[in-house]
């Protein structure tokens, strides 16, 4: 039974790798059928620094996942990863249609969205996304879905994500390394958007704030569109390390101490409340002050979420946001960051926590699991989408085959 629909996600991070096997049932709902983390320090926020760390990583996290279903097999990945290798730009393509006028057809956006691509990606990059926001057709704005309907020219207002080339195919090579092809390569934060974001909040204007180890990725929805998306090069890593130096202690503490003692809102700290440090080794244990930490932790805080500010200053988004601002990620989960977030942006901020999966919803139900939870809603849409327009099963399979064979030679 398992066999209806697998599909394995992967999520690489900074600072560890998650995997997730799940399967459709016959109501169409995503059961997660197992899932499994690895820590992971291969890949930093500029790119790989160790390229066979990440293959164990991945190779090690999807064995965990798969051990939950013995039996089952699966040759590709929904893969998601982020730093600030990827970057995004909104850009315009256009297409002649016919001078005396005809309706538009799927193949004509095709050709307008690569028309964009062409005049604004630098060789050195591919594309991850590409994105409408919107359509003009002759003298006809904001045209959300063009095709059928009769016009000369046709424009395109995009939104694209693009990477370093070199960097995604030794990412590519790392999990084909650990036994697994990229069925989809996905941005971290489009894929938390689809598990943690509604259709109502994406149409009011949204920012989506992601908080991985080394970095923060922004994601801005505005009627419904990804307007503006940046991954900075600062994140929840960074806090532990200031723990780490502040009190001359191991990182494995320091994250300890973040995670169970931490609180990003000082306001609410007991300011007599004492707290015990494990310093390096031969270095005796210290009492502080609790409030110290979070002095520590709250500081750093500060300076992601001005960052984030920045993003959006700069590009003139600062009156769109009415649905104000969702977390996810791991340091999501840090006490107080609610309130720092609500408090330091002015606008309503809240925890995203991943939904619409079935199983192990105790574990996959946190905003860490955001960005693989979403990658399957991702992957799923993306093989209906195929399957709408070349048919299902090794027919359709072939059909993609012959049409990738026909555009590249």
């Amino acid at each position: 039974m398992h066999d209806r629909d697998p599909m394995l996600a992967i999520d690489i991070g900074t600072t560890k790798v998650c995997a997730v096997v799940a399967r459709r049932n016959e109501r169409r709902v995503i059961e997660i059928l197992g899932h499994g983390l690895h820590p992971c320090s291969g890949l930093s926020a500029t790119g790989i620094v160790n390229l066979e760390e990440i293959v164990a990583s991945i190779s090690n996290a999807c064995h965990k996942a798969l051990n939950h279903v013995p039996g089952l097999e699966i040759s590709q990945a929904v893969t998601a990863v982020s730093g600030t290798f990827i970057q995004s730009q909104n850009t315009t393509g256009s297409l002649i249609l016919s001078k005396h006028g005809r309706p538009v057809n799927p193949a004509d956006i095709q050709q307008c969205t690569a028309a964009a691509i062409r005049k604004s990606v630098p060789s050195e990059f591919e594309v991850i996304h590409s994105l409408p926001r919107w359509f003009r057709l002759d003298e006809t704005p904001f045209i959300r879905d063009p095709v059928g309907m009769v016009g000369t020219l046709l424009e395109v207002d995009v939104h694209l994500i693009i990477g370093r080339v070199s960097i995604l195919k030794n990412l590519r090579r790392c999990v084909a390394k650990a036994g697994f092809g990229v069925e989809e390569l996905v941005y971290q934060p489009v894929a938390s958007s689809h598990s943690v974001l509604s259709e109502d909040e994406k149409n009011i204007g949204v920012a989506l704030v992601n908080i991985g180890g080394e970095t923060t990725s922004l994601l801005v929805f505005i009627e419904g569109s990804i307007y503006h998306s940046e991954t900075l090069g600062i994140g929840g890593e960074d806090i532990t390390r200031d723990i780490n130096h502040y009190f001359q202690t191991p990182l494995e503490s320091a994250e300890q101490l973040k995670k169970y003692a931490g609180s990003a809102w000082l306001e609410a700290v007991d300011p007599e409340e004492p707290l015990e440090v494990v310093r390096f080794k031969n270095r005796r244990t210290i009492t502080v002050k609790r409030r110290l930490l979070c002095t520590v932790i709250e500081a750093r805080v500060e300076e992601i979420i001005e960052e984030v500010l920045r993003s959006l200053r700069s590009r003139g988004l600062m009156d769109s946001i009415f649905g104000g601002v969702v977390l996810t990620g791991g340091s999501a989960l840090l006490e107080g960051i609610q309130e720092k977030a609500r408090d330091q942006l002015q606008w309503d901020a809240h925890i995203g926590f991943p939904n619409g999966v079935a199983g192990y919803e105790e574990i996959v139900s946190s905003p860490s699991y955001a960005t693989v939870i979403g990658l399957l809603h991702y992957g799923y849409e993306r093989r209906d989408a195929r399957a709408a327009v070349y048919g299902p099963g090794w027919p359709g399979a072939f059909r993609r085959a012959w049409e990738w064979l026909r555009e590249t030679f």
